[in-house]
C-alpha cells in the first residue's frame, strides 16, 4: 500500500505535498529531484494514489494517507488505474517528441473514474528539447483535471521555460544510519545493512537492491575473504579477483568496501574502539590488521587505492588498474607482517 510514512528522510517534500493535497492547491505540474533510489517514484505514486482516493485519512496534526480500501487505491496498488499513466520510454537514452504527443493526446480525454488525472514521467532529465517544448504547451494551458509528476534526477537538462511553469521539489540523500534502521527493519542482519548503507550514498533503493542481490552478496564476501589475509594471498588469487569484477558497478562496489576495510582497520588502530567499525563481524582479522600495519603502510594502502582512482578515470585497463592495486596492498601487508615477526 502506498503510504507518505513509508518515505523516510524526506520530511520537508513531504509536508509540502500533504500540505497541497489536503487544501487543494497541488500544483499541476511538480519536479521531483534526486538522486537514482532516492524514493522519486514511490512518492509520485503515492501523491497520485492520495490525490485520487476516495477516502483520504486526515489525521489532527494535518499529515494525510491514502485510505488504502478504495477502488481508487486498489487499482493504484495494482497498477491498473485507469487515470494514472506512467509514461514507457521508446528510447533507453532519450524521451521524444512522440511520447509527449501521447501524453498531450491522453489528457485531453476525461478522467474515467475521479477527478483528476495523473502523469509520472520516469528519467524526465531524458526529455529532448523538441519534447520538452511540445510538454510546454499542456504546461502552460493544462486541464483543470491533469498533474503531472517529472521525476528527474537534477534540473540542468530541463528548458527555462519548462522549469517556470514547474514546481521543483528536491529529495535529498537519507543518512546512513537512517538507511542502515530501514535494512535492519526488513530483516537484513545488521553487519550487512551497515555495508550497504554505507555503499548506498543516501539511496533507500539501491541500499535494499544491494542488500537482496545474491551476486553482490557473493562478490563482497570473496573480496572480504581476499581482505582478511590478503598478505598470505598467491598471485593467483590476487589475479583472479581483479578478473572478477566484469561491469564498472562491481569495480565501484569492490573499492568502496576496500576504502571501508582499511577505514576500519585505521579507526580501531587510533581509538581502540570495536564499536566504531562498520565490519563488526570481521574484528578478529580487523584488530589483526591494526596490530600489524603501521601507519606509514596505512598510508601507502590509502596513496596506492587514489592512484589507481585516477587511472580508473584516466580510462586504463581496469583488471590491470586492479591488479596493481591489490599487488601493492600485499606487498605492503607481508612487508609488515615480516617486520613484526
Amino acid at each position: 500500500m502506498y503510504r507518505f510514512s513509508e518515505v523516510v528522510g524526506q520530511e520537508t517534500v513531504v509536508g509540502y505535498l500533504q500540505s497541497a493535497l489536503r487544501t487543494g492547491s497541488l500544483s499541476h505540474a511538480c519536479i521531483l529531484t534526486g538522486d537514482p533510489g532516492s524514493g522519486k517514484k514511490m512518492l509520485a505514486r503515492t501523491t497520485a494514489a492520495a490525490l485520487l482516493c476516495e477516502n483520504l485519512q486526515t489525521a489532527e496534526d494535518g499529515t494525510c494517507e491514502p485510505c488504502g480500501q478504495c477502488l481508487s487505491c486498489l487499482q493504484m496498488e495494482s497498477g491498473s488505474h485507469p487515470d494514472v499513466q506512467v509514461l514507457e520510454r521508446e528510447k533507453p537514452t532519450s524521451i521524444g517528441v512522440g511520447e509527449i504527443r501521447r501524453i498531450r493526446s491522453d489528457l485531453q480525454v476525461l478522467p474515467y473514474r475521479g477527478s483528476h488525472k495523473v502523469v509520472i514521467i520516469p528519467d524526465a532529465q531524458l526529455m529532448t528539447a523538441q519534447a520538452q517544448n511540445a510538454l510546454l504547451k499542456t504546461l502552460e494551458e493544462p486541464p483543470a483535471y491533469a498533474v503531472l509528476l517529472l521525476l528527474s534526477e537534477g534540473t540542468e537538462n530541463f528548458l527555462p521555460t519548462v522549469l517556470s511553469r514547474c514546481i521543483t521539489l528536491g529529495l535529498r540523500p537519507v543518512t546512513e544510519t537512517a538507511v542502515e534502521q530501514i535494512l535492519v527493519r526488513r530483516g537484513i542482519a545488521p553487519e550487512q545493512a551497515r555495508v550497504c548503507a554505507r555503499f548506498s550514498g543516501g539511496s533507500v533503493g539501491k541500499a535494499l537492491q544491494l542488500a537482496e542481490n545474491e551476486e553482490s552478496a557473493g562478490a563482497r564476501d570473496r573480496a572480504v575473504e581476499l581482505l582478511r589475509q590478503i598478505e598470505k594471498a598467491d598471485a593467483s588469487s590476487v589475479i583472479e579477483m581483479a578478473g572478477s569484477l566484469n561491469t564498472p558497478e562491481e569495480t565501484a562496489a569492490f573499492l568502496d568496501l576496500l576504502d571501508i576495510w582499511y577505514r576500519d582497520v585505521l579507526v580501531l588502530k587510533s581509538t581502540g574502539d570495536p564499536d566504531r567499525l562498520i565490519f563488526t563481524g570481521e574484528l578478529q582479522y580487523i584488530k589483526d590488521a591494526a596490530d600489524t600495519l603501521s601507519y606509514g603502510t596505512l598510508q601507502r594502502i590509502s596513496n596506492a587505492r587514489a592512484a589507481a582512482g585516477r587511472r580508473l578515470k584516466a580510462r586504463v585497463n581496469t583488471e590491470l588498474v586492479l591488479e596493481l592495486l591489490l599487488l601493492q596492498i600485499r606487498q605492503a601487508c607481508r612487508r609488515d607482517r615480516r617486520a613484526g615477526s
